[in-house]
């Protein structure tokens, strides 16, 4: 059985779909994959530092039209 996720969480989730499904409006697209990754980089004293970052992939939808 899975426990019940936080409130915050539930909530956060939400958002993340409004983002998303604005994102394939835009671009005509279907969100086909997101990755969550570290990425290093470096500060504003050259020293490493881990990031996080998202990547998102669509797929165009195709275009269908009426025929006449």
């Amino acid at each position: 059985m899975r426990k019940p996720e936080p409130k915050q969480v539930q909530e956060a989730e939400k958002k993340v779909a409004a983002v998303l499904e604005e994102l394939e409006k835009e671009t005509r697209a279907d969100v086909q994959r997101i990755a969550l990754e570290d990425v290093v980089d470096t500060d504003s004293n050259g020293r490493p530092q881990v990031l996080k970052s998202v990547d998102i992939t669509v797929t165009p939808r195709t275009q269908r039209h009426w025929s006449r």
